[in-house]
């Protein structure tokens, strides 16, 4: 089941944690191992550089691009060419504008999100993180690359993907409500989000909606806490017309989950209608956005955690009982 939702959750989400103006910016405390891959890759002069920056970090030659030692020369040599096409330089050339990830604004970014992470879960060793940039892998290459990969020890941030509307290429097989969770100030929330499951407990015997829906719920409520700023507009990917909509009329949303008990359906087909990467959800009217059981899974936790104020973060993710957290809510459509 995890697997299922991990799948599901690294369908695109934020926040850059703006710094209050005419006040230097400051690190936070904490040691957080940030390598910008990107420019070490842009700036390499031959083949060989290349391979030898891939050797030296496996993470990434293996977690990223996929590709086993023995074809390391292939994909050095397969960077060193993208990196030498005009158009892929002019493409990586926007992305170091300071209104994209020029300078150091997403370390900052990155380091404060982190820090919080840590003060509510202090035993969590931070992750290493690592930026890309590969033009999507080029056409046609054998190394498959994605917006990001993300372990509990280390994530690869592919920065070509969160270039947003106003980025020169966009990335191959994204749709344009999937475009909101790729503008350059979602990608922290994105990457908060996505690494909330690793705290984010769930009942494995549990294959309800309800389930699915609370563990979404859990991971919104989550990435809120550690990103307060967050705009809903990038955290749930909605326009600021279907938030205002799906809040006014959420009693109908509601109405139709429990007219055609769904809370506690378990097929796989009907839970996708619901939780699933849509533009929108027909069955409940043609205006109603997608995965719509996410967000009736965050009201339901976060109202939750507004009936009981001692339910700390770490508590609240460790919590496995999904029907629970619903009861004690006592939400019913409001």
């Amino acid at each position: 089941m995890r697997n299922y939702l991990l799948l599901l959750f690294t369908t695109l989400t934020f926040a850059a944690c703006e710094p209050k103006k005419g006040k230097e910016v400051e690190l936070p405390k904490i040691q957080l191992d940030f390598i910008r891959f990107d420019r070490l890759l842009a700036e390499a002069k031959s083949i060989k550089e290349i391979d030898s920056l891939l050797k030296k970090n496996p993470e990434i030659t293996v977690g990223y691009f996929h590709c086993t030692p023995e074809k390391i020369p292939f994909l050095a040599k397969d960077l060193f060419a993208l990196f030498q096409n005009p158009e892929l330089k002019s493409f990586y050339e926007q992305s170091q504008k300071p209104e994209f990830y020029g300078g150091n604004q997403l370390e900052i970014d990155v380091k404060a999100a982190f820090m919080e992470i840590h003060n509510q879960f202090p035993q969590t060793k931070v992750p290493k993180i690592r930026t890309v940039f590969s033009g999507f892998g080029g056409i046609g290459s054998e190394f498959a690359v994605q917006h990001l990969y993300v372990t509990d020890t280390l994530i690869v941030v592919g920065l070509d993907f969160f270039m947003g509307k106003k980025g020169k290429y966009h990335p191959p097989n994204v749709y344009d409500y999937q475009m909101r969770r790729l503008e350059p100030k979602a990608l922290v929330g994105q990457i908060v989000l996505q690494y909330s499951a690793f705290f984010n407990q769930q009942n494995s015997e549990d294959h309800t909606l309800l389930s699915d829906m609370i563990w979404y719920g859990k991971g919104f409520v989550f990435t809120k806490k550690i990103l307060p700023s967050l705009p809903d507009s990038l955290l749930f990917g909605y326009t600021g017309k279907e938030l205002a909509e799906t809040e006014a009329f959420q009693s109908e949303v509601w109405e139709h989950f429990i007219d055609n008990s769904l809370l506690f359906k378990k097929e796989e087909y009907v839970k996708a209608k619901y939780v699933g990467e849509r533009p929108k959800t027909p069955e409940i009217g043609p205006a109603c956005p997608g995965s719509i059981g996410r967000w009736l899974g965050w009201r339901i936790v976060d109202l939750y955690g507004k009936q009981d104020s001692k339910v700390s973060l770490p508590k609240l993710m460790a919590n496995k009982e999904a029907n629970k957290i619903f009861l004690a809510s006592g939400y019913r459509g409001k």
